[in-house]
């Protein structure tokens, strides 16, 4: 299995892609549903930021309140991810070369490869569900937050691999702007169109996980740890989870897979297995 080096020498973990010295990845695709739910997402923000300022205006008859209240969803955007941000710099623990040294090295070396100009800030969170491994951002800065479920109780890592490719998946977001402030200002509306929103996110799942196969393509099986947590993902059949992708039905289950924010780890593991199919947003 081939292994991911740093500048410094020395492997950082199994299952990172093995390119010569003068290849080169090829950029990862976007899921093709990405870009048109993006255009139609906003739109539909357009449309209804329309109405809100005809409204506005018919009510108050008011050019300064209009413009207040058009100027309300993106000022309550930044404060939300102004405090979101702030809360990691004042309670979570921020890594380091100092300060669990080896998520550090992962950080710097999987943000190079991905193109980043500028590696993201990474903070470890209390609790044990990898879930919580998250991507944001605020201002210029942007940053990762993973679970403290990622690592022992002696401080370390439990699972190197599975620590890479949800930080690599992450870190696809920031690369694919996912976490700009200006995306999330343009595509607000849409959260109130029941499973519209909800279908980018999907679609951007899909693209981040594009992006954390293609660095790590060794490593993918590391979504069993969404399914049954950091303790027992090991025990985890992927293969056959993702053949329930195909033959699981029924009513509940479709509306649950049309309002749900993530693909389901069914339809996640069948589409990182199967390469030749992009994972599936609607039916």
């Amino acid at each position: 299995m081939p292994y991911a080096t740093h500048p410094g020498g020395g492997v950082l973990w199994p299952g990172a892609s093995d390119l010569a010295e003068d290849e080169e990845l090829l950029p990862p695709p976007s899921h093709p549903w990405e870009r048109p739910l993006l255009v139609v997402c906003v739109v539909v923000t357009f449309v209804l930021a329309t109405l809100l300022a005809h409204t506005a205006w018919s009510v108050t008859g008011s050019q300064p309140w209009t413009i207040i209240t058009l100027c309300a969803v993106p000022a309550w955007c930044l404060l939300g991810r102004g405090l979101r941000h702030a809360r990691h710099r004042a309670e979570s623990v921020k890594i380091s070369p100092t300060q669990f040294p080896e998520v550090h090295r992962m950080v710097m070396t999987l943000s190079e490869n991905m193109g980043l100009d500028r590696p993201p800030d990474a903070y470890v969170t209390p609790g044990g569900d990898p879930l919580r491994t998250d991507a944001s951002g605020h201002g210029l800065r942007r940053y990762l937050v993973l679970s403290g479920g990622l690592f022992d109780t002696d401080g370390h890592l439990r699972d190197p691999e599975v620590a890479a490719f949800l930080m690599a998946h992450q870190i696809g977001h920031i690369a694919a702007g996912h976490t700009g402030y200006w995306r999330r200002v343009a595509t607000s509306g849409a959260e109130l169109v029941p499973g519209l929103g909800a279908a980018l996110c999907r679609a951007q799942e899909y693209t981040a996980d594009n992006h954390a196969h293609t660095h790590l393509p060794g490593a993918s099986h590391a979504v069993r740890v969404l399914a049954s947590g950091a303790h027992t993902y090991t025990r985890v059949n992927m293969g056959e989870m993702a053949d329930r992708a195909r033959t699981d039905r029924g009513c509940s289950l479709l509306l649950y897979h049309l309002f749900t924010r993530r693909p389901s780890n069914i339809r996640r593991m069948a589409a990182l297995r199967d390469r030749s199919r992009h994972g599936r947003v609607f039916l």
